[in-house]
């Protein structure tokens, strides 16, 4: 796992992360919406590297106002879902946040077939469901 700032991403590691993110959340979820949301330059990144040097996985957060992250963009290739990947990627970026900040509200908007999942994670749905690029999410926040 690396944990990398915008700026300390190579051309690379960018490149496969866009694509990684546009197969799954563009072309496999058929959802058309802007992926690129300017938001990347002030995220911070964690990229999942197989045996290979693949990005296999990927998610960033972001700090949305005082004390309040945001985690965002939590992406799995399809072979390497189902083995804790996604887990292990949640849990390294919870620990990133309460090094710098253990009073923080952190946040996330799921996809509602991935309301498991977070609630596995420690994570509440706070409110109703709502349409995101065609696909339903609902705002979650972690307890404690």
């Amino acid at each position: 796992m690396k944990r990398k700032t915008f700026n300390e991403l190579d051309i690379r590691e960018l490149y496969a992360i866009c694509k990684l993110r546009q197969d799954v959340f563009i072309v496999e979820q058929n959802s058309i919406y802007n992926d690129l949301d300017g938001l990347d330059q002030t995220s911070v990144h964690f990229l999942d590297i197989n045996d290979n040097e693949e990005i296999i996985g990927y998610a960033r957060y972001r700090e949305v106002g005082k004390e309040h992250f945001k985690l965002e963009r939590v992406v799995l290739r399809e072979d390497s879902r189902g083995g804790g990947r996604g887990k292990t990627i949640i849990e390294q970026m919870l620990t990133d946040i309460r090094l710098t900040t253990p009073s923080a509200k952190i946040t996330l908007s799921a996809q509602t077939n991935a309301l498991k999942f977070y609630h596995s994670l420690g994570f509440q749905a706070v409110g109703g469901p709502y349409d995101d690029g065609g696909i339903e999410h609902i705002t979650m926040t972690l307890k404690g």
